[in-house]
């Protein structure tokens, strides 16, 4: 079901804007986790041709259901983390979850942690420290509060209190924070994008307080990537920016690219999916469909024309292994998921999907996952492009 932010977030964007289904699949072990659009974790066999495993469900099989999981699970520690959020027009309730990694059986007491708000993005885990975004808290009636907030939650069973911090920001937080050095990277939909100390282990004075601040002009919604000293991010105004963290920390606050490899590239897209760097070359992809090779150290496009997909996007690229080289699985949101050489940006055989991928592709090298908007599991073999198994996320019944 669409949520309320669906709707906010379309009059913001028009024919751009997205809707649900983005939690991607994630390997650990011998299984493959995954969170479902209608609110459940539930756990498949990496090495049995998919085996829904039906002892491992929460909320168990015959319980409701939380409301639509969009960030993707997060397995840390034999722990598994996730948050959804369900709403009724405009009454929203989040519950952030940590479940055991054998047996999904609760971590907390108190089962769940709950707001009245959105949770759009995925939580991030640092030690015992979870991290997640969120939009307005519904019942804080104060105008003056904040639109949204980085809250920092102490995962131990045993914490005399789940909140350890929350950092107010200008706009909704819907992207996923990264931690990066004891620091968390994030943007708003304000189009702010925020580093804040983590500090140490529990409760740290340090801990929540902002280092530095760039405001883009335009919402970010993109997972930052932090590679050799430089992040990497895209905004809902066609921008996409490389900041330079020693810079950004002098700076304190701004809006000027002005340091050693700072840069901005100009598409005719807006950046949602998660960028990845693959043997010196990032790779982005855009909401209108465009993919693009660019030189992470100038921004200089590698490729004479970006690939393209059909649709959105929303979830980022995977390197997979081509009988020629490398290559780029991209998932498309309205159908199938589109190839591309890594070296010329040549289109080649893809991944039919009878339907649109919003979740970030995953591989464990021989095979090729995904999650789609119709909440469906597929396992494609790379090689021949062959389908080994379509399966109902919630349910295990085959599609």
């Amino acid at each position: 079901m669409l949520s309320a932010s669906i709707f906010i977030l379309a009059a913001c964007v028009g024919d751009q804007s997205p809707d649900g289904g983005w939690a991607a699949p994630v390997i650990s072990g011998d299984h493959i986790y995954i969170g479902s659009k209608d609110g459940r974790l539930t756990r498949f066999s990496l090495n049995d041709d998919g085996r829904f495993d039906n002892s491992f469900a929460f909320p168990a099989a015959a319980l409701d259901t939380l409301g639509p999981i969009y960030g993707t699970p997060r397995v840390d520690g034999g722990r598994v983390f996730g948050a959804s959020y369900d709403c009724d027009n405009l009454d929203c309730e989040a519950q952030v979850f940590a479940v055991s990694a054998e047996d999904a059986r609760p971590i907390w007491p108190e089962v769940t942690f709950k707001l009245r708000t959105r949770v759009v993005g995925a939580v991030a885990v640092s030690g015992d420290t979870v991290l997640f975004g969120t939009s307005e808290i519904d019942d804080e009636l104060d105008p003056s509060t904040a639109e949204g907030y980085l809250y920092a939650l102490d995962a131990r069973p045993d914490a005399p209190q789940r909140l350890l911090w929350r950092f107010p920001t200008t706009g909704y937080v819907w992207g996923t924070p990264v931690v990066s050095d004891g620091v968390v990277y994030f943007g708003d939909l304000d189009g702010v994008f925020y580093a804040v100390s983590l500090g140490g282990d529990g409760a740290d004075d340090d801990a929540g307080r902002e280092l530095w601040r760039f405001s883009t002009g335009a919402a970010i919604v993109t997972e930052p990537l932090i590679a050799d000293g430089m992040i990497y991010i895209g905004n809902f105004n066609d921008a996409f920016y490389a900041l330079n963290i020693a810079t950004r920390q002098a700076a304190v606050s701004g809006s000027v690219l002005q340091g050693p490899g700072e840069w901005s590239f100009n598409s005719d897209g807006w950046f949602w999916a998660t960028p990845l760097i693959h043997e010196g070359v990032l790779y982005i992809g855009t909401l209108n469909g465009k993919f693009y090779a660019l030189d992470p150290a100038t921004g200089v496009e590698r490729w004479a024309n970006p690939g393209s997909v059909k649709g959105q996007i929303v979830g980022g690229p995977v390197v997979i292994t081509e009988a020629g080289g490398t290559a780029l699985a991209v998932p498309s949101g309205s159908d199938n998921i589109g190839v591309f050489d890594a070296r010329t940006g040549s289109e080649l055989n893809g991944f039919a999907t009878d339907g649109g991928v919003k979740a970030q592709l995953i591989t464990d090298g021989r095979f090729l996952y995904a999650h789609t908007i119709g909440d469906d599991l597929i396992k494609f073999d790379i090689p021949t492009r062959g389908v080994i198994f379509c399966i109902d996320a919630e349910t295990g019944l085959s599609c």
